[in-house]
This record gives C-alpha cells, sequence and structure tokens, in this order.
C-alpha cells in the first residue's frame, strides 16, 4: 500500500520482474485500500479474463 501526493492510499500489484502490472484507485483511507485488496485475492483467483488484444 502506497500513499499518494495528497495522503490518499492506493494499491500497486508488481509483477515477479519489479514492473507494476496494475494500480487501483486512490482511497481515503487505509481501511479501504486494504478492502480493496482483501476483494482481490478472494475474487480474483476465479476472475474472467478478457483478452482485448
Amino acid at each position: 500500500m502506497v500513499a499518494s501526493k495528497d495522503g490518499q492510499h492506493f494499491v500497486r500489484f508488481v509483477a515477479g520482474n519489479g514492473e507494476t502490472m496494475v494500480r487501483t484507485e486512490t482511497y481515503t483511507s487505509k481501511a479501504s485500500a486494504r478492502n480493496a485488496i482483501e476483494s482481490l485475492q478472494t475474487r480474483g483467483p476465479d476472475a474472467p479474463v478478457s483478452d482485448e488484444a
């Protein structure tokens, strides 16, 4: 979890090679950012994948 310049919080998901894969929206509280992490951990493994390339 990272704090932005304006004090809000966001989560950055980083690949094994160190590159950022996804960055969430900003949240006013750390608790909301933690909820985003928990939601992705819970729902992510079963989420559908859409290849738009």
